[in-house]
């Protein structure tokens, strides 16, 4: 009789150790199939969101080619009938444009700025590395060993400046050496390799953190400033106030006129922006006449960030285009999460 019960009990054991394995079984399965799904779930809608971010260049291409042909005197019939028509008109007056599209259940976030509303360092005299490095904060006495190890940097020869750096002298001889690039920049974040441009000084921050607190220097920084695009006259349609600073007599107050000259009749028909270089020097009074050579009021360099949203899931394309009035070229891209 003890038998049959050690052996009733047995097999209930071993029932129960089974019913578990099966039910540890299934919810494995059921995990799986649900990661799966989920999975699946993600990769579909990353998938639509880079096809719209990708649809967001080709509708950046459309508006830079729409902008040739608006003036801002058009009908209201025709105005209020195309969904273009406000950012198209802002790329024509020199501005930047931000549109929303929505399509294909998800949507395209674009933004068009003129890339030559910041400064080309590799056409930077030394003047103008003067109120770049003013504007950013940057203190007076580190202004020429940045100037001099910069054009050290880009020229062809060999022979260091006074507060210079060449291959020979100093980058040849760092611990990982490397050479002077001898030529212009291809990215502005190219700098960190020259001789004195730190973090700080291209993004701002701390130039000195391992001084004593109380004789620690906050820098605002240059890269806003900058670009390695156009033909080094700044677009004073798109130029943000720092930028506008660091042209020749231009301060604060002076910077702040241009903007507000340029944009009061900027998103309807009264075209306040600037028409060209003369009509700037007319419309702000009292500007320096060594401005009117190095500014422009038109682009063909621009930068497109193209943000396609589809559910949850983003995808970002971030490009320099080239745009002759006829095609884009794209110079620069870049994909991201």
């Amino acid at each position: 009789m003890r038998n049959v019960r050690q052996r009733g009990g047995s097999a209930l054991l071993i029932a129960l150790w089974t019913i578990a394995l099966l039910a540890l079984l299934v919810l494995t399965f059921t995990f799986d199939i649900f990661l799966e799904t989920k999975l699946t779930a993600y990769s579909r809608s990353r998938r639509h969101a880079e096809y719209l971010s990708l649809s967001g260049i080709s509708v950046a291409e459309m508006l830079l080619d729409r902008q040739r042909s608006v003036s801002g005197n058009e009908t209201e019939d025709l105005t209020a009938s195309d969904t273009w028509y406000p950012a198209a008109l802002l790329l024509s007056r020199g501005s930047s444009a931000t549109v929303t599209v929505p399509l294909g259940g998800g949507e395209i976030r674009l933004t068009i700025t003129p890339e030559p509303g910041k400064r080309n360092v590799n056409k930077l005299s030394d003047e103008d590395w003067e109120g770049i490095l003013k504007v950013g904060d940057i203190p007076q006495e580190y202004w020429p060993g940045l100037i001099d190890t910069f054009n050290d940097w880009i020229d062809t020869d060999s022979l260091p400046r006074s507060d210079g750096a060449e291959t020979a002298d100093y980058y040849g001889t760092l611990p990982k050496p490397y050479q002077a690039r001898n030529g212009p920049v291809d990215t502005v974040r190219e700098l960190l390799l020259v001789k004195g441009f730190s973090e700080a000084v291209l993004s701002g921050g701390l130039l000195n953190p391992d001084s004593p607190k109380e004789q620690q220097i906050s820098v605002s920084g240059i890269q806003d400033m900058l670009t390695t695009y156009g033909d080094g006259k700044v677009n004073v349609n798109a130029a943000d106030r720092r930028v506008l600073m660091t042209l020749p007599g231009v301060d604060a107050l002076v910077a702040n006129a241009i903007i507000e000259e340029r944009t009061s009749g900027i998103a309807g028909a009264n075209n306040s922006s600037f028409k060209n270089e003369g009509d700037l020097m007319s419309r702000v009074p009292g500007l320096d006449a060594a401005i009117q050579p190095r500014v422009t009021t038109r682009s063909q360099y621009f930068r497109v960030t193209s943000v396609g949203v589809f559910g949850p899931v983003t995808r970002s394309i971030r490009a320099i285009v080239y745009f002759d009035g006829s095609r884009l070229s794209v110079l620069q891209w870049r994909e991201e999460p």
